[in-house]
């Protein structure tokens, strides 16, 4: 029966992850509106922030409402900003509607989904967080049918399309998202630690706020990379079927580093965790420079393969320490603190490439800021004194 609650939530998270598909849709909107890309960008960086405010929101409503509730609001937030967004004119109804009520939906639906389905395997976190989080980052690589959908009826019915099917979806999903019954959750077997941090004592610790900068860098190089995937790979290639695709393959291997990341801190604790995710995307940030130098193709490939990877194996690695170290009762309300992280790297990362690019026309000088906050993560990292460590070494 577990299990079932698995498939859903993955569902459930897929279809919230299409945040992650933002870039397919920056060439059309440009091309009809004549926004620049640091205005563009400026709306995937107010859809991120808005999220982690949805999450913020969630964690306290999961105290008074139920996940099914919360999962209702979700669907019919991202049902009517799609909609809406079909029909804008302006950029701030762009910014409103996808934007703030979009963002909005995503991050109480992935909130809710996240800390309600990892009740249910407390000795497991790593893997079923990997699992969970692989489905909302695949949600990007949805951006190829978003792509062969424009082609076909436009970007303005592809919205509305995707805005029902979307909201329809999650409704389902809602549906089935139950908590498991009082007394079945809360152990933490796999490290003996019982003990369960209520959000002021999390804040009190040290060791949180060297994780959260760590996740701030780290996030920050992800966001930009995932957020300009598509028109960086335009500007090598020249070809908008590869750019299309090259989003695409980011995602899935942003899917399959939060699955694989989660799994291996399961097996060999935080610490060595960190350093191989931070060391990863550092590579995949300096391919992606000298493929913007060399325009190579096969350079852009192999970065974006790398980054979509280790941001994703960063992101599970840090929310399985907060729910390894800090407990499983509160998860809820620690995990949305912990993801407002996403606040600031979300205009660290891509708000910030954006206008570095408009002013420059290269992403290399924008790149290179992105490596200079992977060397602090890096140093966030060493700092971080309470670590997960397994009991049983493989």
């Amino acid at each position: 029966m577990k299990r079932f609650y698995v498939v859903n939530a993955f569902i459930g998270l897929l279809c919230v992850g299409m945040i992650y598909a933002w870039s397919v849709f920056v060439r059309p909107l440009e091309t009809d509106f004549g926004w620049t890309r640091s205005e563009t960008s400026l709306n995937f960086s107010i859809c991120v922030t808005t999220l982690c405010i949805g999450g913020l929101a969630s964690g306290r409503l999961m105290n008074t409402k139920t996940p099914r509730q919360i999962m209702i609001f979700s669907a019919a937030s991202i049902m009517t900003g799609f909609i809406f967004v079909s029909r804008m004119q302006t950029l701030f109804e762009l910014y409103f509607f996808y934007g703030v009520l979009c963002g909005l939906g995503i991050g109480v639906g992935y909130n809710a989904l996240i800390s309600t389905t990892l009740q249910w395997y407390p000795e497991r976190q790593g893997l079923i967080s990997g699992l969970l989080l692989m489905a909302f980052g695949m949600g990007g690589s949805l951006g190829n049918v978003t792509h062969y959908m424009m082609n076909a009826m436009g970007w303005r019915n592809t919205f509305a399309v995707l805005g029902l099917i979307l909201g329809g979806l999650i409704f389902l999903v809602s549906l089935n998202v139950k908590r498991p019954a009082a007394g079945q959750i809360y152990r933490n077997s796999a490290s003996g630690n019982e003990m369960n941090f209520k959000p002021s004592e999390m804040l009190r610790d040290r060791s949180f706020y060297a994780n959260y900068i760590r996740g701030l860098t780290t996030g920050a190089a992800g966001l930009a990379m995932m957020g300009s995937a598509v028109p960086f790979a335009y500007s090598v290639s020249r070809d908008a079927t590869f750019a299309a695709a090259i989003g695409g393959v980011v995602y899935l291997f942003n899917g399959l580093g939060r699955v694989i990341g989660g799994a291996i801190f399961d097996k060999i604790g935080s610490r060595k965790t960190f350093l191989f995710g931070v060391g990863g995307i550092s590579l995949a940030v300096i391919i992606l420079i000298l493929a913007a130098t060399s325009d190579s193709v096969i350079l852009l490939t192999a970065g974006y393969i790398g980054g979509g990877f280790f941001y994703g194996y960063n992101v599970v690695s840090g929310a399985s320490l907060i729910g390894k170290i800090y407990g499983l009762r509160d998860f809820a309300a620690n995990i949305s603190i912990s993801n407002t992280y996403i606040l600031f790297s979300s205009f660290l990362g891509p708000y910030i490439s954006g206008v570095l690019f408009t002013r420059t026309g290269s992403y290399v000088f924008s790149y290179t800021v992105l490596l200079g906050m992977c060397c602090v993560s890096f140093l966030a990292s060493e700092s971080i004194k309470k670590h997960y460590v397994p009991q049983i070494t493989f």
